[in-house]
């Protein structure tokens, strides 16, 4: 059958079927799911950290903050615990709300990037990825933020330089947006 892979607060532990310890990634951020690659390497949805300062920068309307924001991350880490690749929503953000900060742009035209000001409550964790999943035929990367209500592909086959930009991998999108599937409104779109 396999081992098992448990989340625990301190971070993710791979165990076998009698409960011994294969490998372990200390991480208390990281959350929810995990996503096993063919290589072995493990996909984590991690919880990131901007300040108060940085989300308004980044265009936040301030009344929708309640605090510093989460915004999600996706690790892969190897058998030792070394972060091989990772992707940050940070890096894929619009807003039309404050012509004067970042990543401003009209949301509607740009559904590969994610409206910072979407949200359905001021949860400083406002898109709450609660699943990862991995298709290594297309080299792929599903996510379920779950206040979004949509589920998310990204591109696996850049690297970490290229998933941090807007070109790059076979799809040459960086870590844009590939599709988002169940929610047109997050992204004006119905």
């Amino acid at each position: 059958l396999g081992d098992v892979y448990k989340r625990q607060s301190q971070g993710v532990k791979r165990l076998d079927w009698d409960g011994n310890l294969i490998w372990q990634y200390a991480n208390s951020e990281a959350h929810h799911d995990v996503a096993i690659m063919p290589n072995g390497n493990v996909l984590l949805l991690i919880r990131g950290f901007k300040s108060n300062a940085e989300a308004i920068e980044a265009g936040r309307n301030p009344s929708l903050i309640n605090g510093n924001l989460e915004p999600m991350v996706i690790y892969e880490v190897d058998s030792v615990g070394s972060i091989i690749w990772e992707w940050h929503v940070w890096d894929h953000l619009i807003q039309d709300f404050d012509a004067s900060k970042n990543n401003f742009g009209i949301v509607e035209d740009h559904p590969e990037l994610v409206d910072i000001n979407f949200t359905r409550n001021s949860s400083v964790d406002w898109l709450h990825g609660n699943a990862i999943n991995y298709n290594a035929e297309l080299d792929q990367i599903l996510i379920s933020p779950r206040f979004n209500s949509e589920i998310w592909i990204i591109d696996h086959s850049t690297s970490t330089a290229n998933a941090a930009s807007h070109s790059g991998g076979n799809a040459n999108k960086g870590g844009d947006l590939l599709y988002r599937w169940g929610n047109p409104i997050a992204y004006r779109a119905g």
